[in-house]
């Protein structure tokens, strides 16, 4: 019987022993994958710092190759055989775009690129017909042209009076569940129309068309709104986004130097063949082997034959307005920064700035 008492208490303490060791064990490994835990957190943080020095200081870069495209010299002693920064520059100075700069800094890098602004279409200068041909290059179904274009028109016009398909304050915009009003006047920003009537994520990003989305709010539709039936025929259409062809900034003409593709295809009776054969042409270099971008109007029509004289109206090949954006990447982390640039000579001011997170 004494026997089989031990027995039983030393079993016992053989199961407590190996219940605290059990307990040990798991409190190690917590700790420990805790301890992981906070040393990836804590290299994350590092590197989205770092990540975001980066940008700023490709913002830095970026200040400093407009300025000697703008005409600030370097130092005198410097060859131009020597200058790492002179076909960078040189490519600004002659109003072309700088794409894909990498410059490898600090155990990481920077992306950069610099582009004129005026590549895109000033959105507070377009007419009627600028409109229908932006959306008709993007796929959008002509019949749905004027449900998009009248808000618009009416977003901008001084008047309350609504267009045929638009909206103003009184008959849409104070009806919504959370009003606000017609603003009247240009857009600050490609963005803000999202808040007009028919305009969706998908007009200015791309995407599957889906027409019911020009009704706007269904509260407010009413019975003399559009009511399209979400399984109609342009069911399946995918339309390309809109947003990287316009901008809020410049006079309004085309910056032939660094229009894509989309934007040179709104202009006046330019087709494929044309858009592409620009593009080429702008790269295109010189008998040296040197950068020969268009250096007017005349010399493009000298370069790319079959472009309709009212092409000539429409054009630039200089730039106030640059598009900055420069990408700092610490192992896989990237921050971003973008703006916008006004550049006079070698003075430059910003005057819209957005750090992405």
């Amino acid at each position: 019987m004494r026997a089989c008492t031990e027995n039983a208490r030393r079993g016992s303490a053989l199961v407590m022993a190996l219940l605290v060791v059990t307990i040990l064990s798991a409190l190690v490994m917590s700790l420990a994958f805790e301890a992981r835990l906070e040393a990836k957190y804590a290299r994350c943080l590092r590197d989205r710092a770092a990540a975001s020095r980066l940008a700023a200081s490709g913002i830095e870069i970026a200040k400093m190759l407009m300025q000697r495209a703008g005409g600030k010299a370097i130092a005198a002693d410097m060859d131009e055989d020597d200058d790492r920064w002179h076909d960078a520059a040189e490519r600004l100075k002659k109003g072309q775009s700088l794409v894909g700069l990498v410059e490898p800094l600090a155990g990481g890098y920077v992306v950069l690129d610099i582009e004129p602004e005026p590549g895109r279409l000033n959105v507070n200068l377009l007419t009627r017909d600028d409109w229908e041909t932006i959306l008709g290059n993007a796929g959008v179904p002509e019949e749905y042209f004027d449900w998009i274009i009248d808000p618009v028109l009416d977003w901008m016009d001084e008047d309350e009076i609504s267009n045929p398909k638009g909206a103003e304050t009184e008959d849409y915009y104070s009806l919504l569940e959370q009003p606000y009003e017609a603003k009247n006047g240009p857009f600050d920003t490609v963005r803000e129309l999202l808040l007009v009537r028919g305009f969706s994520e998908t007009l200015l990003t791309g995407g599957v068309f889906d027409p019911a989305e020009l009704a706007g709010d269904e509260s407010v539709r009413g019975a003399s709104g559009p009511s399209f039936n979400r399984f109609s025929d342009t069911n399946g259409i995918v339309i390309a986004g809109i947003e990287s062809m316009l901008t809020t900034y410049g006079d309004g003409k085309v910056n032939i130097q660094s229009a894509p593709y989309d934007v040179l295809r709104t202009l006046p009776d330019v087709d494929d063949i044309l858009a592409r054969a620009i593009m080429e042409e702008r790269e295109a270099l010189d008998d040296d082997g040197e950068p020969n971008p268009f250096s007017s109007a005349d010399d493009l029509f000298a370069r790319v034959d079959g472009l309709s004289a009212s092409v000539a109206d429409r054009i630039s090949v200089n730039s106030s307005y640059y598009r900055i954006t420069a990408t700092g990447r610490m192992g896989e982390t990237e921050r971003r920064i973008w703006c916008i640039a006004y550049v006079s000579g070698s003075d430059l001011k910003f005057l819209r700035w957005c750090e992405e997170p």
